[in-house]
């Protein structure tokens, strides 16, 4: 179960969270209750073991690939 509750039922996306910085701030929110959607680029072995991480923690998550250069990317989401 998640350690804090300043966040539960929240959902959060962190970009940028198969690595470093990012994939900690996704640990952190999913620490304190929220649910968190992963982004990622590239790889996604950080993210998805940081999604595996969290929902053994009891909150959802989800990581997913995403290439954010231009706006028609983000609509063929």
């Amino acid at each position: 179960m998640a350690t804090g509750a300043r966040f539960a039922g929240r959902k959060v996306l962190v970009t940028g969270a198969g690595t470093g910085i990012g994939r900690e701030i996704a640990l952190a929110f999913g620490r304190e209750g929220a649910n968190v959607a992963l982004h990622y680029s590239h790889e996604s072995a950080g993210a998805d073991s940081a999604a595996l991480e969290l929902r053994g923690l009891g909150v959802q998550a989800a990581a997913f690939a995403a290439r954010f250069e231009s706006v028609d990317a983000v609509f063929e989401l």
